[in-house]
């Protein structure tokens, strides 16, 4: 009965050729998934009012293939079992071509707001690169001031007041930063913790702007991003700020050299000496990288050597890394930076007591007891800031010298462990005597030697079959060897690291010097 009943409102409809359905714009899809149908259309017809109907007896009786209880109408329009009569179809027909041309109206309307924001886009950018490209001119004259505006910082020592005049160094560096055509660069090697950074960065503070101090932490930097760095180091510091620069071209290292060029005519313009250059300084603060070091060899080589530009410094992190450098003597000047020498030592202390310890813990009768005892064992500055930083936490003046007495003897038992710890066969090279025999070269025979001569010694040539930097790249590998010993790459000469250890040496072998020179009889 109910089956019949659907049959009534729904006949079954004939099959439609595909060119009817092609000629009403539904595509050869048509009879599978036809398009939405508009609601006046079904309405006209009867059909929406039959198929809802439907639904309701579906629902109630299970499921027909005639139509989906979830579909929608128009998807069951143009099924075979549920298509309307042929008056109802003409009728649709009739409001087609309305559908259709609703449909094209809407897309071209899409179509041509969709053109209108793609130019509207293309012509901002056009607008913003012609932006770029007119202020240019401006970004060349904002990086120049930047370069002529930049100066070098203040150290933590220089903060406190505390940096204590080394002439000799200061003058050999004021000497090479004047050089009006420079071609070189200066390389500026010691051992960790001599004071390296505090010297050239107040030598360099002197000199007004102009100065590009720039950290170098990134192991793996290249060439080219060295040159964006030192771009950035002087955009940091300069205190102005252009609103368009933000959104310009971004840092080239191309620009780098132009920019220096242009930095050194308008300082010399604005009243600087003739030849004046702006100085660029690259600390490398870590060792063991060769790529690093030879990569900022071959910007300094460039900007300071081969086309003078700048004065080029390169500020090593200790002296091993003096093996890294690129083998370039000829443009390289040194600058060797070791421990105090006794008096600027004293005057060290004097300094920074007098800035972190008040006069009634640090009296003049304190301070040099505390002298008496230190600066026998060492002259280092970083020994020395340490030792400051100890007493600093003093109460009163007993517990003053009682920690100055802790400390050392606490730095004298790490100089008899480095010592030890050095001395476990760390060289142990088989090198060749006057007569052609093998011998082995240990550590205790360099310290033998060091205790004989009371000095450095040169360290042997590649003709003994032992190079210079043989026996540096075996203390390396040590930290106590590392600790023990100085070795200048530069002047190929090893040396204890302090008075402690010589002291040290001299107990762990349990012997004088001895009269004859085991160095000299290998190598005489």
């Amino acid at each position: 009965m109910r089956r019949s009943l659907l049959k009534a409102l729904i006949p079954a409809a004939p099959q439609r050729p595909a060119s009817l359905v092609r000629g009403l714009g539904l595509g050869h899809n048509a009879l599978r998934r036809p398009p939405m149908v508009p609601c006046a259309a079904l309405h006209a017809t009867g059909i929406d009012s039959a198929l809802h109907s439907a639904r309701l007896r579906q629902a109630a009786s299970g499921p027909q293939r005639v139509l989906k209880s979830l579909r929608p109408a128009s998807l069951s329009l143009f099924s075979t079992k549920s298509f309307p009569t042929a008056g109802r179809f003409a009728q649709f027909v009739k409001d087609g071509p309305a559908y259709t041309f609703g449909l094209l109206c809407t897309g071209l309307a899409t179509g041509a707001s969709l053109a209108g924001w793609y130019y509207q886009q293309k012509e901002a950018a056009e607008t913003r690169q012609k932006t770029i490209e007119t202020s240019e001119v401006s970004r060349e004259q904002f990086e120049v001031q930047a370069i002529l505006a930049a100066h070098a910082p203040f150290s933590a020592a220089e903060k406190r007041e505390v940096y204590v005049q080394r002439d000799a160094l200061e003058e050999t560096l004021k000497s090479f930063l004047k050089l009006i055509d420079p071609r070189s660069y200066m390389v500026v090697v010691g051992p960790r913790g001599a004071g390296k950074s505090t010297l050239v960065s107040h030598v360099l503070t002197e000199l007004g702007g102009g100065v590009l101090i720039v950290p170098v932490e990134k192991p793996s930097a290249t060439v080219s991003e060295l040159k964006e760095l030192v771009l950035k180091v002087a955009l940091e510091q300069y205190p102005k700020t252009e609103s368009w620069y933000a959104t310009s071209t971004p840092l080239k290292d191309a620009n780098l050299a132009e920019r220096l060029k242009a930095a050194a005519k308008a300082g010399r313009e604005g009243g600087r000496e003739e030849g004046w250059l702006p100085t660029v300084a690259l600390e490398i603060t870590s060792s063991g990288n060769n790529r690093l070091i030879k990569n900022a060899c071959t910007l300094l080589k460039e900007l300071a050597a081969d086309n003078p530009l700048c004065h080029g410094l390169l500020v090593l992190s200790s002296s091993f890394a003096v093996a890294e450098l690129t083998d370039d003597r000829a443009r390289q000047h040194f600058l060797r930076v070791g421990a105090f020498s006794r008096d600027e030592a004293s005057a060290n202390l004097d300094a920074q007591f007098k800035a972190d310890v008040s006069d009634e813990i640090a009296t003049i009768a304190a301070v040099s007891r505390v002298k008496e005892r230190i600066l026998p064992l060492t002259t280092l500055p970083m020994y020395l800031r340490r030792l400051t930083q100890d007493l600093s936490k003093s109460t009163n003046e007993a517990d003053f010298v009682a920690r100055a007495e802790a400390w050392a003897s606490k730095f004298e038992a790490a100089a008899r462990t480095d010592v030890e710890g050095a001395g476990n066969s760390v060289l142990n090279i088989f090198i060749r005597d006057k007569t052609g025999k093998e011998r082995c070269f240990t550590t205790h025979d360099l310290m033998r030697e060091l205790l004989n001569t009371g000095a450095p010694v040169t360290l042997p040539r590649a003709t003994f079959n032992v190079p210079s930097d043989m026996f540096a790249s075996k203390i390396r590998k040590s930290n106590e060897a590392k600790a023990a010993f100085n070795v200048d790459l530069v002047s190929k000469t090893v040396d204890f690291a302090s008075a402690t250890h010589r002291k040290a040496a001299a107990e762990l072998l349990s012997l004088p010097p001895p009269t004859s020179s085991l160095w000299s009889w290998l190598f005489g």
